[in-house]
Parts: structure tokens; sequence; C-alpha cells
């Protein structure tokens, strides 16, 4: 059996900034004119990793640096075997210079060569100027055949991890929804936990701070109240969700993929990025304008 959760992450992780997303909830709400929200505010204190979920000791709002040291821990193959760690780097297209680590790729398969049991996970982190910090995990485990938990077992450990009271999407999805302090909410609708990895940005960018994979672009106008209202119309532009997903053969799981954001985090830094740019902008077209007024100034 392939795993088949994260095949395509990189494709599916493409950069998003902000700019490009308004337009298209814009077109969206037109026609269905879901309520807006208000921009999640983040806890007076800051957000506290430790309070928010994990997976394997990974927790949502956790440190670039304290992540990837617990991701090698994790996953310590060899690079050039296709197993092991992996991050990678964005930076700013108007920044020269800058970067920063914005997807990270593990995997492994310790039952290899006599069997497979593979494991993958992706973290991703959010965009600058905000302080970084994990914003979506995500874990897909292919257990070896003859060795496969029972679903009982595996519910079990995922209600003892996630909370007793899950939201049950079908008897084999169960979700968990809670709030920037990690307390767990019940969500407006059962639907909401599926919002667990729905984020609007996110790259499998270069493989080192040097080759980092250019983003973003300066935008001709700068975001409006309009364009924030309609970002928000997206019900998983708020909250902090988990949902596992059981894949079940006859009495045993084949496969568990779980899927860990904190989208209230990730919607602020998609806010702050866009007007970080638009401010970049705003600087650059009056520098501009001042070099054309010294040019045009006539000699005295």
């Amino acid at each position: 059996m392939q795993i088949s959760a994260f095949r395509n992450v990189k494709t599916i992780f493409a950069a998003i900034l902000f700019a490009a997303n308004v337009t298209g909830h814009a077109v969206h709400a037109q026609g269905n004119r879901a309520p807006s929200q208000p921009i999640p505010v983040a806890p007076a204190a800051g957000l506290d990793p430790s309070k928010l979920p994990d997976v394997q000791g990974i927790h949502l709002g956790m440190s670039p640096q304290d992540a990837m040291a617990r991701l090698k821990v994790l996953f310590p193959g060899k690079p050039e075997t296709g197993y092991g760690t992996h991050p990678s780097y964005a930076r700013y297209q108007q920044v020269p210079g800058s970067s920063w680590v914005s997807f990270a790729e593990a995997k492994n398969d310790p039952c290899q060569p006599k069997a497979r049991c593979e494991e993958e996970m992706y973290l991703i982190f959010n965009l600058p100027p905000e302080k970084q910090g994990v914003i979506s995990i995500q874990r897909s485990v292919l257990f070896e055949q003859g060795k496969q938990p029972t679903p009982e077992t595996i519910k079990a450990a995922l209600l003892k991890k996630y909370g007793p009271n899950p939201i049950m999407v079908n008897p084999n999805i169960l979700g968990w929804a809670f709030d920037e302090t990690g307390a767990p909410v019940v969500p407006k609708t059962k639907s909401l936990v599926q919002c667990a990895g729905n984020l609007r940005e996110g790259m499998a960018g270069g493989l080192s701070p040097s080759a980092a994979t250019p983003v973003g672009s300066i935008s001709n106008s700068p975001v409006s109240p309009n364009d924030l209202i309609d970002f928000m119309r997206d019900p998983c532009r708020v909250g902090v969700y988990v949902l596992a997903t059981i894949t079940v053969a006859g009495q045993v799981v084949t496969q568990l993929d779980v899927k860990v954001s904190e989208n209230s985090a990730d919607s602020r830094a998609v806010i702050a990025s866009q007007k970080y740019l638009d401010n970049l902008a705003a600087g650059q077209q009056q520098k501009k304008m001042k070099n054309a007024q010294q040019q045009n100034a006539p000699p005295l």
C-alpha cells in the first residue's frame, strides 16, 4: 500500500500570499456571502507551544530551531538515501539576502529491507515578519504487515492524546478543536474540524538559506479593509484543529494520517506579511518619486 496523504505536498503547499488569496475570496463571496469573522487576536501572553496540540512531541507554535531539532531525532536517516530530515527555505523577492525556514519534510522506513512500515512527517512554519513557529504538522504512518494495530487501539491512543470528546466526522475520522490557549472548544459545525491543515501559506522552498526560493510580489494597490473582510469569510481562517484519519482493512489499521494546524496564527502571519509588502512598496514608490523630483529640478 502506498502512503498517499502527502505524495504531492510540494505542489499542494505552493507559496500563497495574501494578495492572491483575497482576490479569490472576493469572487467567491459575491455569490455566497458567508459572514466575515474578526481577525484572530493572539493570547495576551503570546502562544505557549507546550499547551497546544503536538505530533510526536512537535507542538504547534514551536520555534523552527526546536522543531527541527526534534524532527532530526525522530528521523535520523541519511539524506543521501532519501530518508531523514530535509528543511527548505524561502525569502521575499523584494528583500535580497532575507531567508527563513519555511517547510520541513522527513521520511523513514525502519522495517526495510525485510518489510515496509513507512512514516512521513511535514512541518510548515509561518511567514515573517511575525515571530516564526510551527503552524502545521502532518504525519502519515504505514504499519508493518502482520503488526498492524486494531482500530480500537488507535482510537484509544488518540483520545488519550487529544481529548476524550472528539468530533466524529465518521467512524474512522476523528477531529478536535481548540482555542489558542490549548483549551478544547466545540466547533459551530462538525465540518470545521476538517479545517485542519487548511492554510493560506506554506512552501517547500530551496535547499539552503543561500538557495532560498523567492516568494511574494508587491501589489500595485495595498490591501483594503474590504479585502480583509473577504479574507475572513473563510471559516477555516480561525481556530486550532486536529484531524485523524484511520484506514481500516478487515479488522486492522493499515495507515494512520494526522493533521494538526494553527489556523489563527497562519491568518495573522499572512495579513502581516502582506502589510509588510505593502509598506515596502509604498517606501519604494516614495523613493522613486523623490529621485524623479531631484532629477527634474532645474539648475540654479
